[in-house]
């Protein structure tokens, strides 16, 4: 006699932050908690974004996570973890005057993205455009340098090819994803400050998870505000 299959129906929904298009999802099982945690105590970046990246592929239905931006595979994590093991999370935050640290509740549900809608083109020149885009795991997955790279110069440069997804001039289209990466990094630093200022500013203002949490200190009672930012911040 065969045991009876668990948990295969999602049984939630959630909308994408950046498209606005419905996702079916459900509650990830101890097999796939398991890998997380595995990954989560080996502290590799890699892995981690892999292990998550997994997790969506494998409690979603008509999504390839791969593909998602960055801040929709974060959004869509936060939703699934909620629903999987509590909407709650225990934070530990340090009190800014005395240094105390103390346990922190964040209700993930409560956690809203914001996606207003953007100009994805950049002009370079009175030729040349730069499309932009915004980055998805799959290009870091790809670099894995990137996410150990300690330099903000390079880091940039890095995370500015993310999201160039072609440049136009009067006589074609070039698809950055075609181009060898030394051409592409040559061609951004030809750029001028006053252009790449332009694109960096693009780079800067990619949509993120965020939230402000209040709270007292235990000890001195002191009035704290942190911002929470990104997903490792949640977690």
């Amino acid at each position: 006699m065969a045991l009876p299959q668990l948990n295969t129906t999602p049984r939630y929904q959630v909308k994408i932050p950046s498209t606005g298009k419905t996702v079916r999802f459900r509650p990830f099982l101890v097999k796939e908690q398991k890998v997380l945690l595995i990954a989560y105590e080996s502290q590799d970046k890699q892995a981690i974004i892999q292990a998550m990246l997994d997790t969506l592929d494998s409690c979603t239905e008509g999504i390839s996570a791969a593909k998602l931006s960055t801040f929709d595979a974060d959004y869509l994590f936060t939703q699934i973890r909620a629903k999987s093991v509590g909407e709650v999370v225990d934070l530990n935050i340090q009190c800014t005057e005395c240094e105390t640290h103390n346990e922190v509740k964040v209700n993930l549900e409560d956690i809203k993205m914001k996606v207003p809608k953007k100009d994805m083109d950049v002009q370079l020149t009175d030729q040349i455009t730069m499309k932009m885009k915004y980055p998805d795991y799959n290009y870091f997955l790809k670099n894995p340098k990137i996410l150990g790279n300690d330099s903000m110069a390079e880091s940039l440069v890095d995370i500015v090819i993310a999201c160039i997804e072609s440049v136009k001039t009067d006589d074609e289209i070039i698809n950055i994803s075609d181009e060898p990466r030394e051409e592409v990094i040559r061609f951004i630093e030809s750029l001028t400050a006053n252009q790449f200022e332009k694109v960096a500013s693009f780079v800067q203002d990619i949509p993120k998870m965020e939230h402000t949490l209040k709270f007292k200190c235990i000890n001195c009672e002191h009035e704290n505000e942190r911002h929470l930012e990104g997903l490792e911040d949640f977690f």
